[in-house]
């Protein structure tokens, strides 16, 4: 446990206290065998020692919970094309005086710890670092490495949930505002659909945002949360969920993957767990940690309590093509997780100095370096990757098939005020970059095909491996070759046995060299910041040409074994 963060949470407790905020929290944590490649560890949800290794789970979370904690078998939940209804194991525990129960149940490539709601983040980030500690004892991870050293989470999410003591005492049927309030903060601050967001984001993702839907059903949204907010404290529990349930869904109008999931807020056709007073938060990944767990928790938490203290009435945005092409790059997410942090400061409900460290953490740059007084950042961005054929006939099975295939960077320059951040070139095309107002960093994205997917889209389209990025200013050039697997060609012995080992496999994948000035081509018809290199592919070698730096030709592509979507 770290101390300072224990007592941040603590501090943060008593803030909302003090003010008679009651809003509990839970968590379903996943965790996985990160050195597995058997499909119940990949995509399914049952089989082989998934059944075992759960136990061993249960067990050893009875055994650090004490006070006659015991495992015993529960009824488990049967899904649409399964046989039998899946396994389900009951810790029963005390808490106090109390006995709130906590599940072990099994997801596609993961197990999953269904926690008991928490009264607040110090019991929450105490049976957070218990659940951490039984998975870890029983060889289970929430994160795992593949062959090439990227990290990726469990594969299972990093689900939240807010709520009350008891259904009728939710904070969203004390408080009837508060949904309609959150729909509206979320939709105004992609930070919190996309800056603890896993790999799959968008509408094929597990919790996609209301704008990623349906046009229409949007839409009706605006009409829907301007009638709650006018009907003020009059709104009736079975109200706020008949009026939000139809379009908080995915594309396919499943209300249970949605970012803001009402499943269980007052759904009498769910029986026994329909009618609970829950939002499940579900644009989350599985964290590194119980620390940032929690850290994650106390941000959102924080919200709900802002949203009830005061109103919040910014219509829902129209954010168009920029919410994918430029707001979800990692500049721009963390400088509106910046205006979010700094709401609750204006609102007495910031979080303390440790915990929003936890909370900026930005994805690891691929590769840095410098020309001059300006430094050039290579950096992971978040992807949409599209399903693959009719949603709702995806919907009958256990894993959803999406093209993975498409991978994307956010190209950093930050250069003095006013000074020249050069030209960027990628796989030979010249990258428009866009000042921000800062005045000190210029932005730009590249999209690009880093593996040939099967199945998947696009047959004929060859991968970009590697990406070439070069960098031209005050007279020197750079090149940056980003591999997608060993340069050169071979075979990794294994997968990464360890987070060094996994970075070492990150760096050696990424060539930084000088180069001599060449040319660059235009990119006629790019929108926006991101520059798609899959499209310009097909304009071959016929478009103009402007001086400037150019890579070498890229060499053939490689796909990514056992890195199925």
């Amino acid at each position: 446990m770290n101390p300072a963060i224990a007592d941040e949470l603590r501090a943060h407790d008593e803030a909302l206290r003090a003010r008679g905020l009651d809003v509990w929290i839970g968590a379903e944590p996943t965790f996985t065998d990160a050195r597995s490649l058997d499909r119940w560890w990949l995509t399914d949800a049952e089989g082989g020692d998934k059944l075992e290794r759960a136990r061993a789970l249960a067990g050893e979370l009875a055994a650090r919970l004490g006070r006659g904690a015991a495992v015993e078998e529960a009824p488990g939940r049967r899904f649409a094309g399964e046989k039998a209804p899946r396994f389900a194991l009951a810790v029963h525990f005390q808490r106090g005086d109390a006995p709130a129960l906590l599940t072990v149940t099994p997801d596609p490539g993961v197990v999953e710890v269904n926690s008991a709601p928490a009264p607040d983040l110090g019991t929450f980030h105490r049976e957070s670092l218990v659940t951490f500690a039984a998975a870890a004892a029983c060889g289970l991870s929430p994160e795992r490495f593949r062959y090439n050293g990227r990290v990726a989470d469990s594969g299972g999410g990093g689900q939240l949930t807010l709520g009350g003591p008891t259904p009728l005492t939710s904070p969203f049927f004390r408080h009837p505002s508060l949904l309609p309030r959150l729909v509206r903060y979320c939709a105004n601050h992609p930070a919190l659909s996309y800056a603890f967001a896993g790999e799959c984001v968008g509408s094929a993702s597990q919790g996609p945002r209301p704008d990623e839907g349906v046009r229409e059903r949007f839409e009706e949204l605006h009409v829907a949360l301007d009638r709650l907010e006018a009907r003020g404290s009059r709104v009736e529990p079975r109200e706020l969920w008949e009026t939000l349930a139809p379009l908080l869904v995915d594309a396919s109008g499943n209300s249970h993957r949605a970012e803001l999931n009402v499943e269980k807020l007052w759904n009498p056709w769910l029986p026994g767990r329909g009618e609970l007073g829950v939002v499940e938060l579900r644009s989350l990944r599985m964290p590194r940690t119980a620390d940032r767990l929690a850290a994650v928790a106390a941000l959102f938490r924080a919200v709900a309590a802002r949203l009830v203290a005061a109103p919040y009435v910014e219509p829902l945005p129209e954010w168009g093509a920029t919410l994918h092409d430029l707001v979800a790059l990692p500049a721009l997410l963390d400088q509106d997780l910046r205006a979010v942090l700094a709401d609750l400061d204006a609102h007495g409900l910031g979080p303390g100095p440790g915990v929003r460290a936890l909370l900026h953490d930005p994805p690891e740059p691929l590769a840095q370096l410098a020309l001059g007084d300006a430094i050039l950042a290579i950096t992971p961005a978040a992807e949409f990757w599209p399903l693959l054929g009719d949603v709702a006939s995806q919907e009958r099975a256990s894993a959803r098939l999406v093209d993975a295939s498409s991978e994307r960077v956010e190209l950093c320059v930050t250069a003095p005020r006013g000074g020249d951040p050069g030209r960027l070139g990628a796989a030979g095309f010249e990258v428009p970059l866009l000042a921000l107002e800062d005045g000190y960093r210029h932005l730009a994205a590249v999209r690009f095909r880093a593996f040939t997917p099967r199945p998947g889209l696009h047959p004929a389209l060859s991968p970009t491996d590697p990406l070439v990025v070069t960098w031209a200013r005050d007279g020197g050039v750079r090149e940056v070759a980003l591999h997608a697997w060993i340069p050169g060609g071979g075979v990794y012995d294994g997968l990464p046995a360890s987070a060094e080992e996994a970075r070492r496999r990150r760096r050696e994948r990424v060539r930084i060299s000088p180069a001599p000035p060449r040319l660059l081509r235009p990119a006629p018809g790019t929108r926006g910041v991101t520059l798609d290199l899959r499209r310009l592919e097909a304009l071959g070698p016929g478009a103009a040409l402007v001086p400037g730096p150019s890579p070498r030709e890229p060499g053939p592509g490689m796909g990514l074994p056992g890195d199925s979507p």
